[in-house]
């Protein structure tokens, strides 16, 4: 004969314990409630003042890397004194513990001062503009196997982490400034020199082009058909899509005056032969 299934119910078991139980959520709920608000409140400070640093000091910082160290130490100090509290309320003595944790906290944030540049690390974060792998987008989060890329026609890109470190990627948000440029084909009857003028009077109406450095033109290529030249000019980078636009309305709009100048047609040089 079998014998008999010794098993719990656990139904049962929590009708026999429940007073027990309810007197351990009520003797330790309020240490549970008061970590979580501790660690709430805690976190919440130190992300403002991240914030609130990323804002008004680290464009003014030659090096942001200690200001990084110092609030990623001041997260784990938040949590290492939440777990030090809790214990000492349940009556453990943490005093020598705590002195000790605190330390190697501390040391570990020097360590990684000095370490960080040799770690290997993607030279991009959630947030900036980069191409990569022909991709170009705004990266939207990064994981352990994959880099996030959004589109700027909206559309997701998943892209493994070992293509995109084998790959060459371009950082636009790492750049403060961008140059534009815009090639024009100036046709043979104007004359090149008051085309650059007219040109770049046309950019210096536009007051988000930078004066330093300042805006050039430049002679590329000359033939029959004209002469081709290349306008420089200097943005900030959130500027870049929009001036690059105007500017290219602003000179089309110098193509249609009285007093203009006039760009050379494409031409394509056919030649006849006899077939007999």
């Amino acid at each position: 004969m079998a014998e008999q299934s010794t098993g719990i119910d656990p139904v049962q078991f929590i009708r026999e314990n429940s007073e027990v139980i309810a007197d351990q959520v009520s003797t330790y709920g309020y240490l549970v409630v008061d970590s979580l608000y501790f660690i709430v409140l805690g976190m919440l400070a130190v992300f403002l003042l991240h914030k609130i640093a990323s804002k008004f000091l680290y464009p003014y910082l030659p090096n942001v890397r200690l200001l990084r160290v110092v609030f990623g130490a001041m997260y784990l100090l938040v949590l290492v004194m939440t777990v030090l509290i809790a214990l000492r309320r349940i009556g453990l003595d943490t005093g020598g513990v705590g002195q000790i944790v605190i330390l190697l906290v501390l040391v570990g944030a020097v360590l990684m001062y000095f370490l960080i540049p040799f770690l290997p690390k993607l030279p991009f974060m959630p947030g900036h503009v980069i191409e990569t792998g022909g991709v170009m987008g705004v990266v939207d989060s990064i994981s352990s196997f994959h880099t996030t890329l959004r589109k700027f026609d909206g559309t997701i890109v998943f892209l493994p982490n070992a293509l995109v470190i084998a790959s060459r990627i371009q950082n636009y948000s790492y750049t403060p400034t961008r140059r534009i440029e815009i090639k024009l084909a100036i046709a043979s009857g104007c004359d090149p020199a008051a085309a650059r003028q007219a040109v770049l009077g046309a950019v210096a109406a536009e007051p988000r082009v930078l004066a330093e450095p300042e805006p050039a033109m430049y002679a590329m290529n000359a033939d029959a058909s004209g002469v081709e030249m290349t306008l420089y000019c200097w943005v900030n980078n959130a500027d870049f899509l929009p001036v690059q636009s105007d500017l290219w309305l602003r000179l089309l709009q110098l193509t249609h005056a009285d007093d203009g100048i006039s760009l050379a047609m494409p031409r394509q040089a056919i030649h006849l032969t006899d077939a007999r």
